[in-house]
């Protein structure tokens, strides 16, 4: 009886024993870690490319001697606008620092290609009841140097923003089809402005964003371009303002941002 008793009390304390170390175990064993998550930051430099469409309005003045010569006659000024339209396509450099959790600021200089074309009719030919005379205006270049403030959200990961700063514009006007005679026909003139715009951005990964955004571009009421020749006309380009809508992707250099690990 008594070795049986000693059995019976020897198997109780083991799996006392044996419960007791997998509970110890089972407090003692340390928790999965997840997988870090990523932060991610605007603050860097970037390189990037763009694509989109400009509209153009293009103001133009021709001061022409009527109703005779020399003291016979005055000169009246014949005011025309010519509308342009097409594609660009270019690049950007910048830099953002982003401050106070969701504010970003940078600074941003781009060039693109364009093709706004436009022709319409001349004034003149218009006054003297020819009907036969235009006038012509592409713009094959576009720049741009601004200033961005954006505020972030959606994990940061999301940025509205506005731009603003000076810019610039290269026009060619063809004056060969104009009622005056010019010469000579093809005039070339680089203006400066200002432009304001307003976009979205995203980051597609620590590095890529895309963004779409819109721009107005004011470059002033134009100057002096030609005297004709033989006829008592000049021609002067007038107000120009340019619209564009833009999409692009930028690349962010600086490898990946800090992580903070979540348990």
């Amino acid at each position: 009886m008594r070795p049986l008793l000693l059995a019976s009390v020897s198997i109780a304390a083991l799996f006392i024993a044996s419960e007791a170390n997998a509970a110890d175990l089972a407090v003692k064993a340390p928790r999965p870690m997840m997988v870090p998550a990523p932060v991610y930051s605007w603050t860097g430099c970037y390189v990037g490319a763009q694509v989109g469409w400009g509209w153009g309005h293009n103001q133009h003045h021709q001061p022409a001697l009527v109703g005779g010569s020399g003291s016979g006659g005055s000169i009246r000024d014949f005011g025309g606008k010519v509308n342009s339209s097409g594609g660009l396509f270019g690049g950007q450099v910048g830099c953002n620092y982003q401050f106070a959790s969701n504010w970003v600021i940078g600074a941003q200089g781009d060039i693109a290609g364009t093709d706004f074309n436009g022709r319409n009719d001349d004034p003149l030919a218009l006054f003297f009841g020819t009907g036969n005379g235009t006038i012509a205006i592409k713009s094959d270049w576009l720049a741009s140097a601004t200033m961005r403030l954006g505020y972030t959200f959606y994990d940061n990961r999301a940025m509205f923003y506005v731009k603003g700063g000076g810019a610039w514009i290269h026009n060619i006007w063809d004056l060969h089809d104009a009622f005056a005679f010019y010469s000579p026909t093809i005039l070339g003139e680089t203006r400066s402005g200002w432009t304001a715009g307003a976009g979205f951005e995203y980051m597609l990964t620590q590095n890529w964003t895309a963004f779409v955004e819109g721009n107005y571009y004011n470059f002033g009421n134009g100057k002096l371009l030609e005297i004709s020749p033989s006829d008592p006309a000049a021609f002067y380009s007038g107000k120009q303002t340019v619209e564009t809508v833009k999409i692009g992707v930028n690349y962010k250099f600086g490898g990946d941002a800090p992580v903070v690990a979540k348990y």
